[in-house]
C-alpha cells in the first residue's frame, strides 16, 4: 500500500499546483476583510498598523490601518482569493494567504511578533508556565515555526544543528540523537523530549527515537530548547536538558498547507544517485478551521520513503556465519539481514475549546508508524519494522492553573536485534497526571506548586524482562513548589525545591533550584542559577532478563544473559569457597559453588580445544596430539585466572586480578546532576546579540552502559607453557604449533563466576548495569547574532567542554560524553524586502571524539559541513514558497557516531502551499 501511495505523490503535488494556479472566479459585487492585530507577547492590540489585501499577480485591491484597538476593515473587495500582508513598525511581517472573499472575510486574531522576540520570546519550557527569556532563570534558546517551515529536514530535530550546547548527530535519513552539553549514546534518552507538555519517549525503553514522532513541520510554533537540569519542576529524569516542541493552535492558525518534498541521497560504493530510486519523498498535510468562535479544530498527516545510507556491521556478519555453521536455514535467518529502504508515516488530531474567559481544553491523539528503519542500541544494531506509537492526550490551562492526562503505547512490530536476531517485543504503556496551579501575593511575590504521577507498564511478553514480566511496573510520584520574589525593580530571586518517590528504589530523592536574575535594562539580563536533578534507573535497569546478543562461538555451554539489579538486594558475589566462588557447565552439578581452579576440569578443556580447531582449521585435533593432551594432569601445576568477555571485540579480554575485577553491585540509586551557572543575555553596540553561559557540573552515581560483569575462570597461560611446552615440543610438535596450541587453550573458559542472586543458569555470563563514579567538567556555551542591515544577517555559535573523555572512573569503566569538546558554527543570511526570497549559508565544525557506547566503541574524526538553503515565494500564485536546500553541501563523507553510517551531500526541493 506504501508503495501504490508513493507512486501518487508527483500527482498529488501537480494537482495541488494545479488547484492553486487556478484563476479566481470573480463575482459580481465586493468584499470586506476584517479583523484584529494584537502583540504576541502581552496580548494588547496594535495601533496604526499597515494591511494589504493582495491579488494573485501582486497588485493591492484594497488597504487600511488599524485603530487604537487593533482592529482594521479593508472594503471594496472585490470577490476572489487573496493574501493579506500585515505590516508594522517594529514587529516582524506577516501573511496570511489564500483568503477568499465572498461577502465578509473575517480574519479573527492575529498576532505578531516584535522586532526584540528573537531575543526575548515568550517561553513556557523553563518553569512550566509563559514568560519572557530574559526573565527565565535558565538558558533557554528558541527555533521559530517560520524557521522549521523554510527548511526541509528529514527529522524535526534536524532544526537544532545549529544552537549552542547542542549535539544532533545523524545516524540516517530520519534517525538521529539529541543532547545538551554532551553525554549522548547510540540510543539516547537523556534529553527529555516534550511535544505539547507530553513526555514524548518510547514508554519502558526510555529513549527519544524522533522518527516515530507524529508533528509535521508546517505545523510547529516554535522548538524551545532549555540547557542543564530540569528536574526541580520536571521531576525524574530531566537531568540533561529539556526540548519543547509546541505546535499550532486551529484557534489561531486555520487554513489548509501542503507540502512536498523530495530528496537526493549522495552515492555510495557501487551505488548511482538518482530521482528515479527510493531516495526520499515525503509529503505531509495540515488542514485547521473554526467549528464556531470558541472551537477549533486541526488535522495533520505525513507520508515519508526513502532509501538510507548504508553501513555493514562485521560483528553481524561473524554472528550470522556461526549461526550458518551451527546449522542455521540462511534463507529465513535474521541475524545481520538489514533493510536499507526506510519509511513512515503518521496523523495527528486535535481540539481546541474556549472555556469562560481565559481557558482552553485541549484534546489531542496521534499515531505514529515505523515501516522500516535500522536504529541503534547500546547492544547492536535493531531492524525496526512495523513499529507503531500512539498517544492520547487531553490538557487544560486556564489563568496560572494547569492540568493534564495523556497516555503512551508502544508496539514494536516484528523489530529485531540485527545481531542474534531475536525479537524485540514493546507494547509498553506510559500514564502520566500533572497538575499545576499559582497565585500572586502583591505584585513582588508569585508561587507556583504542582504534583505529577508516572506509571510505566513494560510489556514485553517476557523477550525483555523475562521472570520478571509480571512484576516490573514503574510508580514515581512527586511535587514541587516555587517562590519568586521581585526583591527590586530589576532583580528578582527564584527558588524551587521538590521531592519524588519510586517504587523501586529506596531513599525519596529531593531536588532543589535557586536562581537570580538581573535585569539593568529592557535588553540585558542577568542570571545566576544553581539545579539538582536526578535520573531514576530504568525499567530495563531493574528488571531486564533476556538472552544477549554476544556470541561464544563454539563454547556453546555458556549462555550469555543481561539482567537488571535487584531492587532489594543487588548483587552479591560469594566468597566462602576458599575465596571466590565459580561454578562450571562441566561439573556433576553445575549450580554448586566451587573453588575458583579449573585444572580439574582439564579434560572439558581438551574438548573445547578440539572445537575451537575444528572452528578455525575445518578439522579438529589429531588424534596423537588429543591422546598426548589427554594424558597429562595439570592439577597442582597450572592455576586459574579470570578474564571478561569483550562485548565489542567478541572476544575474551586479558588476565584481571579477581580481587579488584569481582565487586559486588548495590541496589540501584539515583544518578545525580548538580550544575552551577552564569548566564547573560543582550544587546552590545552596534546591534550585536551576544548570549554567553558559563556552567560548572558535578555527576555522580552513573548508571553504567550494560558491561559484562561476571569474569570466566581460565588455565593461568605462564604455568601452562611452563607445564606443556615441554612435552609438546618432546612429542614433536615445533614451537611454533606448541605456542599456538597453549595460546588457544588458555582462552577456552571453564567457569563463571557468578553472583548468587541471579535469575537463570550460574554458569551464564551476565550482562548487567551498576552504580559508578563522580566526575566534574565545566563548558561554555556562546551565541552572537548581528543584522548588518534589513537584510543581512550573521550569526554564529560556540561550545567548549572541559573534558569529554574520563577514562578507568572508579576502576569500572571508561566515560564518554560522545561529544566534541569544541564546536561551532557561522550562518549568513539574505532576506529580500517583503521576504519573497531568502538564502541562507551555514557552517558546522565539530571536533573529533571518543565513543563510549556500549557495544560501539572507537574515535569520531573532526569533520566541517556546509549547508545552503534558498526559499522563493512565487509571486502568481497564492500561498505557494519553493525551497532548495542542500546538506554537507561539498559531500565530506563522515560518520557522527560508531555504529553510525557515513553521510554525504543530501539535495531537497520542497513545494509547500497553502490554501
Amino acid at each position: 500500500m506504501l508503495k501504490q501511495l508513493m507512486r501518487c505523490l508527483p500527482a498529488t503535488a501537480a494537482t495541488a499546483v494545479l488547484l492553486s494556479v487556478a484563476p479566481a472566479l470573480h463575482a459580481q459585487g465586493t468584499g470586506i476583510v476584517v479583523g484584529q492585530i494584537t502583540n504576541l507577547e502581552s496580548g494588547a492590540p496594535l495601533d496604526g498598523v499597515r494591511i494589504a489585501v493582495v491579488a494573485t499577480a501582486g497588485d493591492t485591491v484594497g488597504a487600511a490601518v488599524t485603530g487604537a484597538d487593533g482592529r482594521f476593515r479593508v472594503t471594496g473587495v472585490p470577490a476572489g482569493r487573496y493574501t493579506v500582508v500585515i505590516r508594522a513598525l517594529g514587529f516582524d511581517h506577516r501573511s496570511v494567504a489564500g483568503v477568499s472573499v465572498d461577502g465578509t472575510a473575517d480574519l479573527g486574531t492575529l498576532p505578531l511578533l516584535s522586532a526584540s522576540y528573537l531575543l526575548n520570546p515568550v517561553v513556557v519550557t523553563a518553569s512550566r508556565s509563559e514568560e519572557s527569556a530574559l526573565d527565565a532563570p535558565a538558558s533557554v534558546q528558541t527555533v521559530t515555526g517560520e524557521a522549521v517551515a523554510e527548511r526541509p529536514a528529514t527529522s524535526i530535530v534536524g532544526h537544532l544543528g545549529g544552537l549552542a550546547g547542542v549535539d544532533v548527530v545523524t545516524q540516517g535519513l530520519t534517525q538521529s540523537s539529541v543532547v545538551a552539553r554532551g553525554f549522548n549514546d547510540v540510543s539516547s534518552g537523556s534529553l527529555f523530549e516534550l511535544v505539547d507538555y507530553r513526555w514524548a519517549a518510547i514508554p519502558s525503553l526510555r529513549i527519544n527515537t524522533y522518527n516515530l514522532l507524529s508533528v509535521i513541520g508546517d505545523d510547529v510554533d516554535r522548538i524551545e530548547l532549555v540547557l542543564g537540569p530540569g528536574s526541580a519542576l520536571y521531576g525524574p529524569n530531566v537531568d540533561r536538558g529539556v526540548m519543547h516542541i509546541l505546535t499550532r493552535s486551529p484557534l489561531e492558525y486555520q487554513g489548509t498547507a501542503v507540502n512536498f518534498t523530495a530528496g537526493l541521497r549522495g552515492s555510495q560504493t557501487g551505488e548511482r544517485a538518482t530521482l528515479t530510486g527510493r531516495d526520499l519523498y515525503q509529503l505531509s498535510v495540515r488542514h485547521a478551521g473554526l467549528l464556531n468562535s470558541r472551537v477549533g479544530y486541526k488535522i495533520t498527516g505525513m507520508i515519508f520513503q526513502g532509501d538510507d545510507w548504508r553501513t555493514i556491521d562485521p560483528a553481524e556478519l561473524v554472528a550470522r556465519d556461526l549461526a550458518i555453521a551451527g546449522g542455521a536455514n540462511p534463507d529465513t535467518l535474521r541475524i545481520g539481514e538489514r533493510d536499507f529502504a526506510t519509511g513512515r508515516y503518521a496523523v495527528d488530531a486535535r481540539v481546541d475549546v474556549r472555556t469562560g474567559m481565559d481557558g482552553v481544553l485541549t484534546v489531542t491523539g496521534g499515531l505514529a508508524h515505523l515501516n522500516s528503519s535500522i536504529e541503534l542500541t547500546p547492544i547492536g544494531a535493531a531492524q525496526g519494522r512495523n513499529w507503531t506509537y500512539t498517544y492520547a492526550q487531553a490538557r487544560y490551562r486556564a489563568g496560572d492553573f494547569f492540568a493534564q492526562a495523556y497516555v503512551n503505547h508502544s508496539n514494536a512490530g516484528e523489530s529485531f536485534l540485527l545481531r542474534d536476531g531475536n525479537a524485540i517485543v514493546d507494547k509498553s504503556l506510559l500514564f502520566v497526571a500533572q497538575a499545576q496551579h499559582g497565585t500572586s501575593f502583591g505584585e513582588r511575590l508569585k508561587v507556583r506548586f504542582g504534583g505529577d504521577l508516572i506509571r510505566t507498564v513494560p510489556r514485553t511478553e517476557g523477550t525483555i524482562s523475562g521472570a520478571f514480566e509480571d512484576d516490573d511496573e514503574l510508580l514515581e510520584v512527586g511535587g514541587y513548589a516555587q517562590a519568586e520574589v521581585d526583591v527590586f525593580r530589576s532583580v528578582s530571586v527564584i527558588a524551587t525545591g521538590r521531592v519524588d518517590h519510586h517504587n523501586r528504589v529506596r531513599d525519596l530523592v529531593f531536588s532543589p533550584r535557586a536562581a537570580i536574575v538581573v535585569r539593568p535594562t529592557e535588553f540585558h539580563s542577568l542570571r545566576l542559577t544553581y539545579n539538582r536533578a536526578f535520573s531514576q534507573p530504568s525499567a530495563q535497569s531493574l528488571f531486564l532478563d533476556l538472552a544477549s546478543s554476544p556470541s561464544l562461538g563454539p563454547f556453546s555451554a555458556f549462555g550469555v544473559r543481561a539482567t537488571g539489579v535487584p531492587y532489594e538486594t543487588g548483587f552479591s558475589f560469594r566468597r566462602d569457597c576458599g575465596g571466590l566462588c565459580m561454578y562450571s557447565p562441566f561439573a556433576a552439578d553445575p549450580a554448586q559453588p566451587l573453588q575458583l581452579d579449573v585444572a580439574p576440569y582439564w579434560q572439558d578443556a581438551v574438548d573445547q580445544l578440539d572445537a575451537v580447531t575444528q572452528q578455525i582449521t575445518g578439522v579438529g585435533l589429531s588424534p596423537s596430539v588429543e591422546a598426548l593432551l589427554r594424558s597429562v594432569d595439570p592439577s597442582g601445576q597450572v592455576g586459574t585466572v579470570v578474564r571478561k568477555f569483550d562485548t565489542a571485540l567478541l572476544a575474551f579480554g586479558q588476565p584481571l586480578n579477581p580481587e579488584t575485577a569481582v565487586r559486588d553491585i548495590a541496589p540501584l540509586a539515583p544518578s545525580i546532576t548538580n550544575t552551577l551557572e552564569f548566564g547573560f543575555k543582550g544587546f552590545l553596540p552596534p546591534r550585536l546579540f551576544l548570549s554567553l553561559d558559563l556552567y560548572a557540573t558535578r555527576y555522580e552515581n552513573f548508571i553504567a552502559p550494560l558491561a559484562i560483569e561476571t569474569p570466566n575462570a581460565f588455565l593461568n597461560p605462564d604455568e601452562l607453557n611452563t607445564f606443556l611446552r615441554p612435552t609438546l615440543e618432546a612429542n614433536g610438535l615445533s614451537a611454533a604449533q606448541a605456542g599456538q596450541l597453549i595460546g588457544t587453550l588458555a582462552t577456552v573458559p571453564l567457569g563463571t563466576v557468578t553472583p548468587q542472586e541471579v535469575n537463570g543458569a550460574p554458569t551464564d555470563l551476565y550482562v548487567t548495569v551498576r552504580n559508578f563514579g563522580q566526575v566534574d567538567l565545566w563548558g561554555a556555551d556562546v551565541a552572537l547574532g548581528w543584522p548588518i542591515t534589513s537584510a543581512f544577517q550573521v550569526s554564529a555559535t560556540y561550545s567548549y567542554v572541559s573534558r569529554n573523555f574520563f577514562r578507568d572512573v572508579d576502576d569500572i569503566a571508561d566515560v564518554a560524553l560522545n561529544a566534541p569538546r569544541h564546536k561551532g558554527s557561522l550562518a549568513v543570511r539574505y532576506e529580500a524586502p517583503r521576504k519573497r526570497f531568502a538564502a541562507e549559508a551555514r557552517g558546522r565544525y565539530i571536533n573529533g571524539f571518543d565513543v563510549r557506547s556500549g557495544v560501539y566503541v572507537g574515535t569520531i574524526e573532526p569533520y566541517t559541513l556546509v549547508d545552503l538553503n534558498v526559499n522563493y515565494v512565487v509571486p502568481f500564485v497564492a500561498g505557494m514558497e519553493v525551497t532548495a536546500s542542500a546538506s554537507n553541501v561539498f559531500d565530506k563523507r563522515h560518520r557522527e557516531i560508531i555504529g553510525a553510517p557515513e553521510i554525504g551531500r543530501m539535495i531537497y526541493f520542497s513545494v509547500g502551499q497553502q490554501f
